[in-house]
């Protein structure tokens, strides 16, 4: 299921309009490569272990659903400014790219150069992957130089346990890899077992657990707590339905005679895709809180709890099931200035949800970045070249 030994002749930033263009090289049979899993540097790992706020980047769109360049370049400047310690491209809020491998590729290129230039030292590069094309991503990712990708289930729909653990030793051929569990409302969504994870983490550095069921991700978390590899797993929530709930709780579980105490370390949501400089700061103080170093933000954390909650239910459209999730993130990037609109592939909102999510953002300036983006986006947006 590899794409072979494949040169891409596109630049980062010219490839958003230029057809994407391979050769295939030597008999198909499998290299050096292919055997031997990748692993992440000692320097790479300390970084994923930060934890912190991840970001499922979304796509950004003109009018007419193509792929906007320069507010693309605004979005994950902003990102950067913000304080995020990864940007991910390929993932859910970025509507899976579309399906199409050009914007992949391009979309890589982009943020790779973007956190070149200006990026942190603590951030790291991780892609999504997912579908049928989960290999040939998987190649495009590690030719632009990324560190690590996150496998979705959708790349193993129907797949016995013994063909996944395959799947991700294939990947893992590759590029290092990051597992991922699904809740059941999403297409593609499977059930992770006990022995399932025990057998991911031979071969993945972590996973994000988002199956918005306390249940599935207790079984993640006690064979996380059971790994031979433990000290190298990172664990990051996607649960959205209790965020805060997550980011600050510890989880013990019976290992032989002794307990053994696992957490998150941080958090890859679509909720950190927008009002990003204030997750950063809420979420660091939930991180703060649950190390023992005190409170130390304006609100009580349960009050936190709930308006995070409330916040992320309006954004996702929790009451028609996350129909419009995608165009909920987008309109709230739109209506801060980050967007040119809440332009989406397939999603177009429902009446009354940009209300619902005027109404949420507006309870309590602690998770909104409305004050951050009035001081800093202009300028920004110069950067850019979206304005003069």
């Amino acid at each position: 299921m590899l794409i072979g030994d494949v040169s891409f002749h596109a630049a980062p930033y010219s490839a958003w309009r230029s057809p994407l263009r391979q050769t295939l090289h030597g008999s198909g049979e499998r290299t050096e490569r292919e055997i031997h899993m990748k692993k992440l540097s000692d320097e790479t790992l300390a970084k994923l272990r930060k934890g912190g706020v991840w970001i499922p980047s979304p796509l950004a769109l003109d009018k007419g659903k193509k792929p906007s360049e320069k507010w693309q370049r605004l979005l994950t400047l902003y990102y950067i400014r913000a304080g995020a310690r990864a940007i991910v491209p390929g993932a859910h809020t970025g509507e899976f790219s579309g399906g199409d491998l050009q914007i992949y590729w391009s979309w890589l290129g982009l943020i790779k150069e973007m956190v070149a230039q200006y990026g942190a030292n603590g951030m790291f590069m991780m892609a999504a992957i997912s579908g049928k094309q989960y290999m040939k991503q998987a190649e495009l990712a590690a030719k632009h130089g990324y560190d690590i990708v996150m496998l979705a289930p959708t790349a193993f729909t129907k797949k016995s346990d013994s063909e996944v653990v395959q799947i991700f030793r294939d990947v893992a051929s590759v590029i290092p890899v990051f597992g991922f569990e699904l809740q059941k409302l999403v297409p593609g969504s499977r059930e992770f077992n006990y022995r399932l994870w025990e057998r991911i983490f031979t071969i993945a550095y972590g996973a994000k657990s988002a199956s918005f069921n306390t249940y599935r991700s207790q079984i993640m978390l006690e064979a996380a707590a059971n790994s031979p590899r433990k000290e190298q797993l990172v664990l990051v929530t996607g649960n959205d339905d209790r965020i805060v709930s997550d980011l600050r709780s510890v989880f013990p579980f019976r290992v032989g005679s002794t307990i053994v105490k696992v957490g998150y370390a941080g958090g890859l949501l679509g909720h950190f895709a927008t009002d990003t400089y204030s997750a950063v700061r809420w979420a660091g103080a939930v991180l703060r809180a649950k190390e023992g170093r005190g409170w130390d933000l304006p609100v009580p954390e349960r009050e936190l709890a709930h308006i995070v909650n409330m916040c992320n239910g309006a954004l996702f459209d929790a009451k028609t099931d996350f129909a419009n999730s995608v165009w909920g993130v987008k309109y709230r990037l739109y209506s801060l200035g980050l967007l040119p609109g809440p332009y989406c592939f397939h999603e177009n909102g429902r009446k009354g949800l940009a209300e619902e999510i005027d109404r949420a953002y507006s309870v309590n300036p602690v998770i909104s970045d409305r004050a951050f983006l009035l001081e800093h986006l202009q300028n920004m947006k110069r950067e850019v070249g979206i304005q003069p």
